[in-house]
């Protein structure tokens, strides 16, 4: 359980998946009450389902009455999470291991934006039995082009894999620990014919980096 007594800044926003509250309906749900003498929209975010679900039970003891008996959505990306943020809320009660934070909606938004534009190592592939990392193609305005995936967990990973069955992706995971690691992992997938890299890829390529990016300058 979170302990209420340890304040949270934003620079410790955990990274997704995060997990929000949403009703029976599947709507977000949020608290109007006052914030700082003025009504307010609240919402809540936790850094994992069972923190979500202990706080849904006693939504009411906290002064949250309509986040009571709520169920835990999965934000499986930044992108999300900064949708989420974005989505009509005023603040946003973050619930972690390491503690409580109360944010102003569109700051957690601004730190999701910068979030996703970091490359967060270790990062994860998926790996044959040779140790080739196969390349997933994304269909774009036009046509189909090849792009690398990468996750920022494990878990993010076999979570694409399971909603991605029809790719058959395989079962194993390699790891690249360093920006030189991703340099030639990068290296090897545009040789392989890829334009981009995607990290914790959901649809469409949102959060696409060109490979050039990550291969840098020729030396």
């Amino acid at each position: 359980m979170a302990d209420p007594g340890r304040e949270l800044t934003l620079d410790k926003l955990p990274s997704p998946p995060l997990f929000k509250l949403v009703g029976p309906d599947g709507k977000d749900v949020a608290q109007q009450t006052e914030v700082g003498g003025e009504e307010a929209r609240v919402a809540a975010l936790f850094s994992d389902r069972e923190l979500a679900g202990e706080f849904s039970a006693g939504a009411a003891s906290h002064g949250m009455e309509s986040l009571a008996g709520s169920e835990p959505g999965k934000l499986s990306g930044w992108g999300e999470v900064e949708a989420f943020a974005l989505s009509g809320m005023d603040f946003l009660l973050l619930v972690s291991g390491d503690g409580v934070g109360l944010f102003y909606a569109e700051d957690v938004a601004r730190k999701a934006a910068e979030r996703a534009r970091e490359i967060p190592f270790p990062l994860y592939v998926f790996s044959d039995e040779g140790g080739e990392a196969p390349l997933i193609s994304v269909e774009v305005e036009g046509g189909e082009i090849l792009v690398a995936a990468l996750f920022g967990s494990p878990e993010g990973a076999r979570a694409f894999r399971e909603a991605a069955s029809h790719l058959g992706l395989p079962g194993s995971l390699g790891t690249i620990e360093d920006p030189e690691g991703l340099r030639r992992h990068a290296l090897v997938a545009r040789e392989a014919g890829a334009e981009y890299a995607v990290v914790d890829p959901g649809t469409g390529l949102t959060d696409a980096v060109p490979l050039e990016e990550l291969i840098g300058p020729a030396t």
